[in-house]
């Protein structure tokens, strides 16, 4: 036990020796021995293992080479000194006291003996208990060994250490150890643990990693935790040193330094994917080359290169850099050399394909025979090309052989048949063509069999419109039509391109001929066709109706199956948009089996599902359609991909977008109108972020490319709007709507009543909201009750927003004009609901299971983009929430009161200053949108009782002392001492004020009194008139008459008992125009007043005010903002009135008063309660002006005059002064929503400058009464 009691002590006292290491001691040789050194290491070795004969033995061989060595001399002292050898210990310390006079570690072993008075089994539950996480029992452990004092310094690193692992203690432990390392500068136990404490947060985690650098050559601990905080830092291109400074300490240690190059380099692949995803491929593969330069093996970055040539066609360079990403092995290593085969393949099928175009045939032929053997979908491409130029060179032995393997393969492969179909007619084998013709679609038949009619015009027509001559392929067409009048197809082909062209009515003219009563099946299907590529899919059920079942061919029937599938969606989206989600599932769930093996069809039911709720359904369904292969282009996945981004699965989307097969499926136009969907969606999260200008730039590039994109064009609406530029947002929305290119949803007829309301037209909000379709639905309800709040119908409102919530909460019923109903209560309203609800409230079902709370928040700046986003259910039940309780605090009436305490130090009697007010309040809105409010407030003031010098100085005393001086014969001149003035009681007042208030938006008119039941009472009041300037500023002005209260002498005067009369009660009386602007992100504005003060025997003052300032919101959610700014001020007064003698007002009144503050205010709302914090730091200088005793009293002031001149009094004039320096305030607000109708709220202050000092708080409990 006692061994172990030793070793406890002495691990304790070689706590810095041990662990942390001593900074060199610079008396000492800056290179040890290796052979001292390694008996130094002998001695601790066997004293760690309690064996000190052996290690004294070590130590005294040390000073047989070396007498003086302090690390021999200090053991010896530090080890006798733990066996209870004071007098062995004391001789060794001597000696190195002598030899080095400042060694550090003589203040070792002056705290080591200090330690050995504390408590060892104390010591070890301490760290038992902070071992175990248990950090305040082990801080209460610690406190009770140190009994209240600071810590020995040994134990300052662990004591603080510890207490850093609390995090409301934290700031104190940084804040002490701070201090303690300025204290003692070469302590690096102590340097180690501050740097170690300041890189435990992300702020400080810089400052901390270069305090550990200067300790990590000599401390083994400063090394690995500077290892560590390099790991936890995000670093950028600045830290490159450090990393570098890391890899040539530890050549061995590659994670700190791989960390470095993935997280720098990780920024730039994402932007890079980003760009690649936006089209902008030039962008994306420069970012990519970026980071490939500092990290040549960078697998993201390799596979972003690959994804950039697959994107170019260049399908070799694909290859290589995708089989690189393979190399580096990883998660994506199969996938990606998967993807590397696939492009590989494709390279080498358009390399012999640019052969065969630039007619060698003998290097197609040669390219093209390793890629027909290959299996699957690929394989039989690479077979239909092959076939194709066997048979166009002649060789028709092995082109029927090769699509007869195809045939064999895929036994409905209508593209081998056809061409096997010319293969056995350029043979002259009739009979074989014969039979295999009698195997195709009927539809099919026709049109070989009519090729040689009108084929030669259709390809000149297709050549025409390569070449983009779409006219001169009109007139093609037209010219065949003349010789081919019946052929529907020819027809069918002419009507596409008037309709390409715009000329809607010439295509319908030149199909007119077809829809007789007496059309063929042929004539029909083509209509059909037609109207589907118009996706009038009524249309289209209605004209193959029209087609005997037994004429109708698979393509036919197929087209029937579609309009039937589209026609459902339509009723699903009828259901869905009546606010029927239940109907609108049902029916989806229906026609669900037939879409699974359409991609089109697939990605069309999905996006349905996920507005209907059923995000899982919707996932699970795109994934069983991908599951199947590429089986089209990319705009049959533009859908699919759609859902993808909603339901948070962005991987799964790129790496689908990014599918080498799609990519050789699809045109450039169809890439990038699938890839539009990415585009929307990452300018929307942009744009929520307030990142405006990278948003810009990603829609004005998607819209180079597709120009007539509306679902691009309402995105760059939202992104005007939301930037403010109402204006530009609108021009978007008209040309939408003039040009009848609204969504089904009318997007744009929804952006341009917003942009209305918030320009303040309700009028123009209202015309356009009679064009909307189902006003029945929650979001058009809601939009609909923001309407009539704005026309001031608060009660219509009410009820529309009672209905819309009911509808949410699947309450509705039959009655469609009233709310909700259970023994007269309307249940839509909730009476828990506090009004700062968010999206979150409503759950739904996601790709995770049951969403969870944190993964689903509409206030969430920003966002977790692998989880699905709120649905439009949850979003518009938060806002339907916030406005009823908007609505509800604008047209209450209310019953407040409350206690307010303000304080300000200063002299006793004169300018100290206690207030206590019980304020209680009723306000009402008798008519409008106006407020009157009703206000009567007990008032109670002290000021303290004045005492010694104050006595002179208030009121009259200074004459009262002169006077008796002179009766008494006592003068300064003849170095008497003058008599002491009595003071004249307590400055305590109390009494009533009454006042009244009626606001509304562009007016202000009040008016009051000061505290009733004194002896000095006056009328205040004033008047302000607000004018709009525009959508953002206002100017407005004031013209005021108000108490100043600064003292009980500025606010309701006192009394002079030496003269029998009363003075003070300023009042400040004048006028001030201000000017204010505010967009919401942020704002500036200016002031200036003059005014005029005036009080009872008060000598009057004139002063001027002038202010200005701006400030910015640079974080600001729905229910959170974070406002800074700068504010500057000026004021100057007539004359300096500060005093409290007679004719002094006791108010601050200085001449040429600058300051210059920087405000900083944060507000957010949680559930029920509200938090303000706020304060500010700035500088202020003045000055003040001599002042005589008695302004506004001539004689008494000559009389004093006199006095002074006599000696009898001190002065007459206060002295003048300039002050300068900082000064800051702080406040804080809390507000607590009891019940729906009931709330508290709590608020404290404090400001401070020099001298002057005041504290303030207030508590208040108000009361709601709802009129609606």
């Amino acid at each position: 036990m006692k061994n172990n009691k030793l070793k406890l002590f002495s691990t304790l006292c070689l706590f810095e020796a041990l662990q942390f290491g001593f900074v060199p001691y610079a008396g000492a040789e800056s290179s040890q021995d290796p052979a001292l050194q390694t008996l130094l290491e002998q001695a601790e070795y066997w004293h760690e293992k309690s064996n000190d004969p052996l290690a004294n033995e070590s130590l005294k061989k040390v000073l047989m080479v070396d007498a003086n060595n302090p690390q021999a001399l200090y053991l010896m002292a530090l080890w006798a000194q733990q066996q209870g050898d004071d007098k062995t210990a004391a001789q060794w310390q001597a000696r190195l006291q002598k030899a080095h006079p400042n060694a550090p570690q003589l203040q070792q072993l002056a705290s080591s003996s200090t330690l050995s008075a504390l408590p060892q089994e104390a010591i070890e539950l301490a760290r038992q208990q902070s071992q175990a996480g248990e950090i305040k029992a082990s801080i209460e452990t610690w406190n009770s060994i140190f009994q209240g004092q600071e810590p020995p310094i040994p134990l300052v690193p662990e004591y603080y250490l510890t207490m850093s692992g609390d995090k409301s203690l934290y700031p104190t432990a940084v804040e002490k150890l701070a201090q303690f390392a300025k204290q003692n500068p070469n302590n690096s136990a102590i340097g180690v643990a501050y740097g170690q404490v300041l890189t435990y947060r992300e702020n400080t985690r810089r400052k901390g990693i270069q305090i550990l650098k200067s300790y990590a050559s000599v401390s083994p601990k400063a090394d690995q935790s500077l290892r560590q905080a390099l790991i936890w830092l995000e670093p950028n291109s600045a830290d490159k040193a450090l990393y570098e400074n890391w890899a040539d300490r530890h050549p061995g240690d590659s994670e700190v330094v791989l960390h470095y190059k993935r997280t720098v380099g990780g920024g730039i692949t994402r932007s890079g994917y980003n760009q690649l995803n936006s089209g902008n491929l030039s962008k994306a593969k420069s970012e990519f080359q970026t980071v490939l330069a500092q990290s040549p093996n960078d697998s993201e970055a390799l596979a972003g290169l690959g994804y950039v040539a697959l994107h170019q066609g260049d399908y070799t360079t694909a290859a290589k850099y995708l089989n690189r990403a393979a190399d580096q092995g990883g998660s994506q290593a199969k996938k990606r050399r998967n993807q590397a085969d696939e492009a590989k393949f494709y390279a080498e099928l358009e390399t012999a394909k640019s052969a065969y175009k630039q007619g060698d045939v003998k290097q197609a032929l040669a390219l093209s025979a390793p890629l027909a053997e290959r299996s699957g979908q690929a394989g039989v491409t690479a077979k239909l090309f092959r076939a194709d130029v066997l048979r166009h060179n002649g060789d028709y032995v092995q082109a029927e052989d090769l699509l007869k393997r195809v045939i064999k393969q895929v036994p409905n492969s209508l593209e081998a048949k056809e061409a096997l179909y010319y293969v056995y007619t350029e043979q002259n084998q009739k009979d074989n063509a014969a039979t295999l013709l009698a195997t195709m679609p009927k539809d099919l038949q026709r049109k070989i069999q009519s090729a040689d009619r009108y084929g030669n015009m259709r390809d000149l027509a297709q050549q025409a419109i390569d070449a983009g001559n779409i006219e001169t392929a009109i007139v093609i067409l037209e010219n065949g039509l003349q010789r081919l009048p019946n052929n529907p197809w020819l027809r069918l082909e002419l009507a596409k391109l008037h309709l390409k062209q715009g000329d809607e009515q010439a295509a319908n003219d030149v199909l007119a001929p077809l829809n007789s009563d007496d059309a063929s099946g042929e004539a029909l299907y083509a209509l059909a066709l037609f109207a589907g590529e118009r996706e009038q899919w009524r249309e289209v059920n209605s004209l193959i109706g029209r087609i005997p079942v037994a004429e109708r061919t698979d393509k036919i029937e197929e087209l029937y199956q579609q309009s039937r599938f589209y026609l459902a969606l339509e009723l699903a989206s009828s259901y869905l948009t009546g606010g029927d989600k239940a109907k609108a599932l049902e029916v989806l769930e229906r026609i669900k089996p037939q879409a699974s093996a359409h991609p089109l069809w697939a990605g069309k039911l999905a996006q349905l599902l996920v507005k209907c709720g059923d995000t899982n359904g919707a996932v699970t369904l795109v994934k069983a359609s991908i599951a199947q292969g590429i089986q089209g282009n990319a705009g049959d996945y533009a859908d699919q991909v759609a859902v993808l981004y909603k339901a948070g699965l962005r991987d799964d989307a790129e790496s689908l977008l990014n599918d080498p097969q799609l990519i050789a499926a699809s045109t450039p136009l169809q890439l990038a109108r699938a890839r539009n969907v990415y585009v929307i969606n990452e300018a929307d999260s942009l744009r929520n972020q307030g990142n405006y200008a990278p948003a810009y730039d990603l829609l004005t590039h998607a819209l180079q490319i597709d120009p007539q994109n509306t679902d691009l064009m309402l995105a760059m609406g939202r992104l005007y709007q939301s930037g403010k530029l109402n204006g530009k947002a609108q021009v978007v929305y008209d040309y939408l709507l003039d040009n009848q290119k609204d969504t089904p949803e009318q997007d744009a007829l929804i952006g341009a009543i917003n942009i209305a309301l918030a320009d303040g037209e309700p009028a123009r909000a209202a015309a356009l909201a009679q064009q909307l379709k189902n006003q029945q639905s929650a979001p058009r309800m809601l939009l609909m009750a923001r309407i009539y709040e704005a026309q001031g119908e608060h009660g219509k409102a009410l009820a529309t927003l009672r209905e819309a919530r009911a509808k949410l909460l699947g309450l509705e019923q039959n009655y469609a004009s009233t709310s909700p109903m259970i023994g007269g209560l309307v249940i839509a309203d909730n009476p828990f609901e506090s009004g700062r609800s968010s999206v979150s409230e409503a759950q739904t079902s996601s790709v995770y299971g049951v969403t969870m709370p944190w993964q689903v928040h509409g206030d969430t700046v920003t966002q977790r983009l692998d989880l699905p986003e709120p649905s439009e259910e949850q979003q518009t039940l938060a806002d339907v929430n916030r406005l009823m309780v908007q609505i509800n605090q604008q047209t209450s009436s209310w019953l407040q009161g409350g206690i307010e305490i303000r304080g300000r130090d200063g002299e006793s009697g004169l300018s100290k200053l206690t207030e206590a007010r019980a304020p209680l309040q009723w306000s009402t809105i008798p008519f409008g949108d106006s407020r009157f409010k009703l206000n009567i407030d007990a008032v109670s003031l002290d000021g303290g009782t004045s005492s010694g010098d104050a006595n002179r100085r208030f009121g009259t005393g200074a004459l009262i002392q002169g006077s008796v001086a002179e009766a008494e014969g006592l003068s300064t001149l003849s170095d008497d001492e003058l008599p002491d003035v009595d003071s004249q009681g307590a400055q305590s007042q109390s009494g009533v004020e009454f006042g009244m208030a009626l606001e509304g938006d562009y007016y202000q008119v009040d008016m009051g009194t000061t505290p009733l039941g004194l002896e000095l009472s006056t009328l205040i009041g004033g008047v302000t008139f607000k004018l709009p300037l525009g959508d953002y500023a206002q100017l407005s002005l004031s013209g005021e008459r108000r108490a100043v209260k600064d003292s009980v002498l500025s606010y309701v005067g006192a009394y002079d008992t030496f003269s029998g009369k009363y003075w003070g009660q300023v009042t400040r009386n004048g006028a001030n125009l201000q000017f204010n602007f505010d967009d919401g992100d942020a704002g500036y504005y200016a002031n200036a007043g003059l005014w005029r003060y005036i009080g009872h025997n008060v000598a009057e003052n004139t002063g001027v005010d002038v202010g200005a300032g701006v400030y910015l919101r640079p974080y600001q959610l729905r229910d959170r903002q974070l406002q800074i700014g700068l504010n500057l001020n000026y004021k100057d007064f007539e004359q300096n009135l500060g005093y409290y003698s007679y004719g002094h007002g006791g108010y601050f009144s200085p001449q040429n008063y600058v300051s210059m503050s920087f405000p900083v205010d944060y507000q957010q709302e949680f559930h029920k309660l509200s938090l303000e914090l706020g304060g500010s730091l700035g500088y202020q200088s003045y000055s003040q002006d001599q002042a005589a005793y008695f302004p506004n009293d001539a004689s008494l002031q000559s009389t004093l005059e006199s006095y002074v001149t006599s000696g009898y009094a001190e002065e007459a004039y206060y002295s003048g002064e300039s002050v300068s320096g900082i000064g800051y305030n702080f406040h804080a607000a809390l507000g607590y929503k009891i019940q729906q109708d009931i709330s508290l709220e709590a608020r404290v202050g404090y400001d401070t400058f020099g001298d002057y000092n005041e504290a303030s708080a207030q508590i208040t409990l108000r009361h709601a009464f709802n009129e609606f």
